[in-house]
């Protein structure tokens, strides 16, 4: 034991704390145990997290969000530098990626963009990176690996993301899908099976039908599988109805919703031109029938079919203003049963992000206020 000395006293003066000296040690032992300590738990960098992230838990997610996945991963690896310490990330490279991304200075992979070619990016596009960045490191401060958590802490928690005054959030009305319902069988495609080709009518009216009746995402539509439809119908479900599988999911959730008899009608036809599917895809790539189309495919269709009914494009969606209609069309009814027929884990983002203020409910609101009266003793 010794006696720790005070602070300007002299020799003879000391504390009453006492502390317990280590035991020396050479440089040779400091070294082995700094090595055998790496090699238990080796140092966290950013590349070994997003590499942790992207094989514990983007499996569990559709293969679009793996696909964001890997870019994200590459775009903070790049930004950040692959051997960077998660726990050591601060404010100032947080509002630096904010500043380069929101200029266009560098791509959506974390690459430099030449000044030429830089053009401002959405508030929207710059918040869903961070977002995930803030998301994977949460993530690690609960796994662990050979009993030590990945990260102490998330270091990003509480930073300020970037917020879009003016989000576009166009909403489909009944006008648009009709008149590119009337046209929508114009819109062809060319079908390459068993080394043959033949142009028939695409997908898009029963994409369409599908979207505007379901609020699904385009994405999940495209990928149903005949042995996803419930179609004898029961008190609850007189049309039958669709199981969503988790798999297809943006939050990686089933559900089970019923059907409309326009919803019915569009899978009957599918079902008619395509008998025996059994497992198969509804809709079934046009190169590979053992492949669905993709959302691209369906977007290109469906801005044909806007064309040939000459109307313009919304600016800021294409297939996601028909579950915002969908949702504002239902206004009226109960949010939790609209979450759940429509496929929102949230009812707060169902209110803020879907449910948009429209003219005729704006006018009931205006006309329908009660008179408040005094109280009379």
């Amino acid at each position: 034991m010794i006696s720790a000395v005070a602070p300007g006293a002299g020799s003879s003066s000391t504390s009453m704390l006492s502390v317990t000296e280590p035991p020396a040690r050479n440089d040779s032992s400091r070294s082995f145990v700094a090595g055998v300590t790496e090699v238990q738990h080796p140092k966290v960098t950013m590349a070994r997290l997003c590499a942790a992230y992207r094989v514990h838990e983007s499996p569990k997610k559709s293969p679009h969000q793996q696909e964001q996945d890997e870019r994200k991963a590459q775009l903070w690896t790049r930004v950040l530098g692959a051997q960077k310490d998660p726990n050591r990330l601060t404010r100032q490279e947080w509002e630096g990626f904010l500043a380069a991304r929101s200029s266009g200075a560098i791509d959506s992979y974390g690459q430099p963009v030449p000044p030429e070619k830089r053009r401002p990016v959405r508030a929207r596009a710059v918040e869903v990176d961070l977002v995930w960045l803030r998301a994977v490191l949460n993530w690690g401060t609960s796994w662990e690996e050979r009993g030590r958590r990945l990260l102490r802490e998330n270091a990003v928690r509480g930073f300020e993301l970037p917020a879009e005054k003016n989000p576009r959030r166009p909403v489909a009305t009944d006008d648009r899908y009709e008149a590119t319902r009337a046209v929508s069988d114009e819109v062809l495609m060319e079908l390459r099976w068993g080394g043959q080709r033949r142009i028939e009518r695409s997908y898009l009216s029963e994409l369409l039908e599908i979207a505007n009746g379901t609020a699904r995402r385009i994405s999940a539509i495209c990928q149903l599988r005949d042995e996803d439809l419930r179609l004898i119908p029961t008190p609850s479900t007189p049309h039958g109805a669709i199981r969503w599988p988790g798999e297809t999911d943006k939050e990686g959730r089933e559900w089970g919703a019923p059907v409309t008899a326009g919803v019915r009608a569009a899978l009957d036809r599918v079902l008619r031109e395509r008998p025996g599917l059994g497992a198969a895809y509804l809709f079934p790539s046009a190169s590979d029938p053992g492949q669905p189309i993709t959302k691209n495919r369906a977007t290109i269709w469906l801005l044909q079919g806007e064309a040939l009914a000459k109307l313009p494009k919304l600016k800021g969606g294409t297939w996601h203003p028909y579950r915002r209609k969908w949702a504002t069309a239902r206004k009226h009814l109960p949010l939790t049963d609209v979450a759940a027929a429509g496929g929102w884990k949230s009812t707060a983002t169902l209110l803020r992000c879907y449910q948009q203020p429209d003219d005729a409910t704006m006018l009931q609101v205006v006309l329908g206020g009660t008179q408040l009266r005094e109280r009379q003793a």
